[in-house]
C-alpha cells in the first residue's frame, strides 16, 4: 500500500491545476482539519502517523482508477441508440430499474448518464425516469462490491465480511424496488417508456462480478479491492483486442484507445482524487485524536440502536452535501474504539451511502442531473424525500436484525 500511497499523492500534485476550484477548497478544508489535529498531537508529544498519511485511501483510489477502465467497453454494455425499440408500461418500468442497478452495479455512474440521455425528451428528464435511475442506482452501494462505498466500507471497517455486507444489502434492495414501483404507480406507469436492456448488455458486469466473487470465495484473504483493481482493466484491454480482431476498420486501435484513456479520462477524476486523499488526511488526524484524548462515539457498545443513530446521522450530513467519504472517514475513528462487529459498522456505512447518494440534492449524480436537465433542488427533495424516509427506517429495523446488533 505505501508505494500505491505515494503515487496517488504524485497524482494529486500532479493534477492540482486542473481541478476545479470548488474541489480545491473543499480538499483544503479537509486537509487543514487533519494536519491541525495531527499537529496539536504532536505538540503533545504524540507520534506523526506517517504510513497513514501516505497510504490514506489508495486502495480506493486505485479501485475507482481500475473501474474507469469500464469506459472503454460502455458503448457495448449499454447500447443506447436503440430509440425505437423501447419498451413502455409496468413491465418496461421494472426492466428499466433492474437495468440501471445491475448494470450501475458494475459500470458504475456512466450507466446513469447513458440511459438518461435516451429517457431524457426535448431536454428534460421526467419525474419518472429520474426517481427510477437514481434510487435503483444509489440502491447499487448497498451491496455491490465495485462501488466506492463498499471499497470506503472494507477500509473504514476493517475485518467486514464480504458475503454478509452483500447479504445485508440485497433484501434493502428489494425495498427499494418495492417503494419505487409504488411511486412510479402513482404517476401513470402504463406511460412509462423504458430504456432497452438486452442480455448482451449484461454479459461483462455478469462476468465480472462471478469471477471475482468466486476468486474471493475460492480464498477469502484475496483483497476484493486488489481483485477489482486487477481484474477490470485486464478485462476492458482484452475486450479491446477483441472487438478490434472482429471489426478491424470500424475501431481505433487499442493503444489508441488507452493512450485517449490514459490522457483525458483518468485526468478528469482529479475532483475525485483530492477529495479522497483529503478525507484519508481528516481519517489519520481523527485517529491521532482519539489515540491522544480517548474521544469516541458516546456510547459503551455499538449495536442495533447505535448502528441506526449513526445511520441518521450520516444520511442527515450528506443532505446537506457532505460527501458520503467525510462521514464515513470521520466516524469510523470516533467509533472503532468500542471493537464493534466489522461487519455491522460496514453495513451502516453503506446503507448511509446509497441513501445519501439517491436523496441528497447535492450529491454528485444529482447535481450532474440538475444541470443537465434544469431539474430544480425542491424537485429532488420532494421527489426522493419520502423514499429516503422510508429507506432509512427500513433500514435501521434491518439493522435491529443484524445478528452483531
Amino acid at each position: 500500500m505505501l508505494p500505491a500511497g505515494v503515487f496517488a499523492w504524485f497524482a494529486g500534485l500532479l493534477l492540482w491545476p486542473r481541478a476545479p476550484k470548488q474541489s480545491k477548497i473543499q480538499a483544503l478544508v479537509l486537509a487543514s482539519l487533519g494536519f491541525g489535529l495531527i499537529a496539536w498531537v504532536v505538540k503533545r508529544g504524540g507520534p506523526i502517523p506517517w504510513r497513514f498519511l501516505i497510504e490514506g485511501n489508495a486502495a480506493l483510489i486505485a479501485m475507482l482508477a481500475a473501474i474507469s477502465f469500464l469506459q472503454l467497453i460502455r458503448t457495448s454494455t449499454v447500447a443506447d441508440n436503440d430509440q425505437e425499440n423501447r419498451p413502455r408500461g409496468r413491465k418496461a418500468a421494472l426492466q428499466t430499474l433492474l437495468g440501471v442497478h445491475f448494470i450501475g452495479a458494475v459500470i458504475n455512474l456512466t450507466t446513469v448518464f447513458i440511459m438518461a440521455r435516451v429517457l431524457a425528451s426535448s431536454g428534460k428528464l421526467a419525474r419518472r425516469h429520474y426517481v427510477a435511475l437514481t434510487r435503483l442506482f444509489g440502491a447499487a452501494a448497498f451491496w455491490s462490491p465495485f462501488f466506492a462505498s463498499m471499497a470506503a466500507a472494507l477500509i473504514y471497517a476493517p475485518g467486514a465480511e464480504l458475503g454478509a455486507l452483500i447479504a445485508f444489502g440485497l433484501p434493502l434492495v428489494a425495498v427499494a424496488l418495492v417503494v419505487t414501483l409504488w411511486d412510479l404507480n402513482s404517476v401513470d406507469v402504463q406511460d412509462f417508456r423504458g430504456y432497452p436492456i438486452s442480455v448482451a448488455s449484461l454479459w461483462v458486469p455478469s462476468f465480472l462480478a462471478c469471477t471475482i466473487l468466486s476468486l474471493h470465495a475460492w480464498n477469502a484473504e484475496l483483497s476484493i479491492l486488489g481483485l477489482i483493481s486487477a481484474l477490470i482493466p485486464i478485462t476492458a484491454v482484452c475486450y479491446l483486442f477483441f472487438n478490434r480482431a472482429i471489426r478491424k476498420s470500424r475501431t481505433p486501435t487499442v493503444f489508441a484507445s488507452l493512450r485517449q484513456h490514459l490522457r483525458v479520462n483518468l485526468p478528469r477524476m482529479s475532483p475525485e482524487l483530492l477529495l479522497f486523499l483529503s478525507a484519508g488526511v481528516l481519517a489519520a488526524g481523527i485517529t491521532v485524536a482519539v489515540m491522544e484524548f480517548g474521544i469516541g462515539f458516546y456510547s459503551a457498545e455499538f449495536g442495533g440502536p447505535e448502528a441506526a443513530v449513526l445511520l441518521v446521522t450520516l444520511v442527515l450530513a450528506a443532505m446537506v452535501g457532505v460527501h458520503p467519504i467525510i462521514g464515513v472517514a470521520a466516524s469510523s475513528p470516533l467509533i472503532l474504539p468500542l471493537n464493534p462487529d466489522p461487519s455491522l459498522l460496514a453495513s451502516t456505512f453503506l446503507t448511509a451511502w446509497g441513501i445519501g447518494v439517491a436523496a441528497s440534492p447535492l450529491s454528485g449524480m444529482n447535481l450532474a442531473l440538475q444541470g443537465a436537465y434544469s431539474i430544480k433542488l425542491a424537485e429532488i427533495i420532494r421527489w426522493n424525500g419520502r423514499y429516503a424516509l422510508i429507506m432509512v427506517i427500513a433500514a435501521a429495523a434491518l439493522l435491529q436484525l443484524h445478528p452483531a446488533a
